[in-house]
């Protein structure tokens, strides 16, 4: 599979971390920053935490698409590991 780009911060590629979807420019899966977001964590502190390789706006972006339903992949990965 080729890599596939999402919105503006987010892709998915066969060769980077098993073809889970990743923040673009990293290898920080989008299910994690969904499973902080769940555990009360703000956009900003998310960033914070990876120590700003993903910025705000892309937390925001991962955030908006798993809230109307485009992520129901990754909202299936988030239940399971919580």
């Amino acid at each position: 599979m080729a890599r596939i780009e999402i919105g503006k911060h987010l892709a998915v590629d066969s060769r980077v971390c098993g073809g889970r979807l990743i923040f673009k420019g990293s290898r920080i899966p989008v299910a994690h920053a969904l499973e902080m977001i769940a555990a009360g964590y703000i956009p900003e502190g998310v960033s914070k935490q990876y120590r700003g390789i993903i910025s705000p706006a892309a937390v925001r972006e991962a955030q908006t698409l798993f809230s109307r339903g485009f992520l129901k992949e990754e909202a299936k990965k988030v239940r399971a590991a919580a």
